[in-house]
């Protein structure tokens, strides 16, 4: 008996299943480059309706991608200019990425030295400079002033701190006779400063009473928050109760009264320390 096969082949047009989705989205996923492509392909960030940044540094609109390739064929290379240049902070994740390639950036250099999480090696390390500059441009709670609010508009980050810096409330400077000093959880600044050789200077407890140096002494992973109370500036620990805002950090009004000989059981204050013979200076 003979049998006989038949191939169908249906030709199945592009143009029906791409019906009731936006053009970006189509875009979006037709420009990502495919594995084996030609040497002359880029990744790139393919995320923004409007703009992206390949990993030659160019920033272009979707209009100036070479979908084949992936790459920009017009466009700002480290286009810098959405980004503040103390902070290495931008207002679009795109700008970030193409700042961040800038030579004078060293991204070549740091990508192979950073963990993808800081500190924790098991996270393994950077796989290229185009990597790095995406995976450190992304937000974090760092970048937050609470957990729904950015500290800034320019809140994608490449710099190695990964947040904004605040404009600081004027404050007094602290003397270069007093030393900040990180209290153990539950600790009041009084107990910090006599364990650490000093004594605790209240009127100076104002001057770090601030987002910007508390973020440089704790992670502040849920944010910072202004509070009523006398346990400012502080620091919630992360295994407090959930109502206690854990991992969060806090500061008073700039008008508040400051203790030092407050403390709770769940929070780290941040102290001001002076030697016994400067304490009244």
């Amino acid at each position: 008996m003979l049998r006989l096969q038949f191939t169908t082949v249906v030709v199945v047009s592009l143009l029906p299943a791409l019906q009731g989705r936006e053009w970006w989205h189509v875009r979006k996923t037709l420009s990502r480059p495919m594995p084996g492509q030609q040497e002359n392909s880029c990744e790139n960030t393919a995320q923004d309706r409007w703009d992206l940044a390949d990993d030659h540094g160019f920033l272009c609109s979707w209009d100036h991608l070479d979908w084949q390739t992936g790459c920009c064929t017009k466009g700002e290379q480290f286009a810098c200019d959405r980004c503040n240049s103390g902070s290495h902070c931008c207002e679009t994740l795109e700008s970030c990425v193409s700042c961040c390639l800038a030579p004078d950036h060293n991204a070549s250099s740091l990508y192979s030295q950073d963990y993808r999480s800081p500190g924790r090696s098991e996270t393994g390390r950077w796989g290229s400079t185009f990597d790095y500059c995406r995976g450190k441009c992304r937000t974090s709670s760092k970048s937050t002033v609470h957990e729904n609010a950015y500290l800034d508009s320019h809140h994608h980050c490449f710099s190695q701190s990964g947040k904004p810096v605040m404009p600081l409330a004027p404050a007094p400077p602290v003397p270069s006779t007093v030393r900040v000093e990180v209290g153990e959880k539950g600790e009041s600044c009084t107990a910090t400063c006599d364990r650490t050789g000093g004594v605790c200077v209240p009127e100076h407890l104002v001057a770090v009473n601030h987002c910007n140096v508390l973020r440089t002494h704790f992670a502040c992973e849920a944010g910072c928050d202004i509070i009523a109370g006398d346990i400012q500036p502080s620091y919630v620990s992360a295994d407090a109760p959930k109502e206690q805002q854990p991992t969060d950090c806090l500061v008073s009004e700039s008008n508040a009264q400051f203790s030092c000989d407050v403390s709770h059981l769940n929070t780290q204050r941040l102290c001001t320390c002076a030697h016994n013979s400067t304490s009244m200076a």
